[in-house]
């Protein structure tokens, strides 16, 4: 009996052992594909107002351009800006001597009061003769010289006012003042320079806010286009960026106008907008990228961009089922905004996994993850620990 039992103690341990070998096997797979789900995040289709838009490269015009030249030939007497400054309407630019015209102002204000006097004698002598003419004192023809020789000073009083007031014109014009609020170009004329009247150019001046923006489109958007410009609405806004396309809109506005004719080279047709100019940063002749509204869909379906994927077929994005995922494709309108609109595929309230994991695979275990974005490496830490935990209790499991 002692030997029977002898005999069997190795074969029972070695059917222990077996036994804890297929549990520590099972635990091991039961991990590794804990381990395998793919951690992922999930949002709703949600419905929105979107614009329709499209983008152009365009250039800046200054909607008013002034050369800045003297109306009076005289000397440079002060400059009072620099090249480049930013100026209000009627400031004072350039000063010319003003000597020669303040001269011929009081010339022409002497003239004026000797002529006044002449008027005034001969007025009388028109009075003087009226009554003597009546009793025939003198002769008609004496007292018709005598109106003549009136009118003919009133006449004369009245080109020396004209004069007066064209000295004093000309005189106000040794000042020069800004026409229009806006920048100045260079300044390289020096006091003491002497100037010709509507001849030397003395600075350029651009208007800086509002500005026109100069665009183009294909000629399939025509229709939208004027749509767009009859639109009283949102649509025909434009906002105006930087060449690359990046940050914020450099200023906003509207279209303004449509050409009337296609470019028959390009296919396009040329627009323009009336931009604003807040922060100064749009600069005529500066390129930028001009991103006109044809239209608002009022509810549209949209996701993350980036949570639509490409593929042979079309784009598609991921949904959860099971416990897996499951490839769901879609018909994108546009994109615009870091948004997808979804034309068809999905509805309202369906869920899509974003962002996608470079291990995401059609079919391919995953586990959906709650609480605050930010969240999934902690969680992906947590399930890592876990699966080691159970796999150490599997291998040092005792029968």
């Amino acid at each position: 009996m002692l030997r029977k039992l002898a005999w069997s103690l190795p074969w029972v341990a070695l059917l222990l052992l077996a036994g804890c070998g297929k549990e520590a096997g099972h635990a091991r797979r039961h991990g590794f594909m804990a381990d395998m789900a793919v951690p992922v995040r999930v949002v709703k289709v949600e419905t929105r107002w979107m614009p329709v838009t499209t983008s152009s490269v365009g250039t800046v015009q200054s909607l008013h351009t002034v050369t800045v030249r003297p109306q009076v030939t005289g000397m440079l007497s002060a400059v009072e800006v620099h090249s480049g400054q930013s100026v209000r309407a009627g400031q004072i630019l350039f000063r010319l001597d003003r000597t020669p015209f303040l001269a011929a102002l009081r010339q022409a204000q002497a003239k004026l009061q000797g002529d006044l006097a002449n008027a005034r004698y001969t007025a009388d002598q028109v009075s003087a003769l009226r009554p003597l003419v009546a009793k025939d004192y003198v002769t008609r023809q004496s007292f018709e010289q005598a109106q003549a020789a009136a009118l003919a000073a009133s006449a004369q009083v009245k080109q020396d006012r004209y004069a007066v007031e064209t000295a004093s014109i000309q005189l106000g014009y040794t000042v020069i003042r800004a026409p229009i609020a806006g920048r100045l170009g260079a300044v390289d004329i020096k006091a003491g320079n002497i100037v010709q009247a509507d001849s030397t150019a003395l600075v350029t001046l651009n208007q800086m806010s509002p500005v026109e923006v100069d665009f183009s489109v294909p000629q399939s958007l025509l229709p939208a286009v004027r749509e767009a410009l009859a639109d009283r609405g949102k649509s025909g806004d434009v906002a105006v960026f930087r060449e690359d396309d990046q940050g914020k809109p450099l200023g906003r506005g509207r279209l303004s106008f449509v050409d009337n004719s296609v470019a028959a080279g390009t296919g396009t047709v040329a627009l323009r907008a009336l931009a604003d100019n807040p922060g100064m940063q749009l600069w005529p002749g500066q390129f930028v990228v001009v991103r006109l509204t044809l239209r608002t869909l009022p509810h549209a379906k949209v996701v993350p961009a980036r949570s639509v994927q490409q593929g042979q077929r079309g784009p598609y994005v991921y949904m959860v089922a099971k416990g897996h995922a499951v490839m769901r494709p879609v018909k994108v309108g546009f994109i615009a905004n870091g948004l997808a609109v979804i034309d068809s595929g999905l509805e309202p309230g369906d869920e899509v996994v974003d962002p996608v994991p470079a291990r995401m695979r059609p079919n391919g275990p995953v586990r959906v993850l709650s609480g605050k974005p930010g969240e999934p490496e902690a969680a992906m830490r947590d399930g890592h620990k876990g699966f080691a935990f159970g796999h150490r209790r599997a291998v040092g499991e005792r029968p």
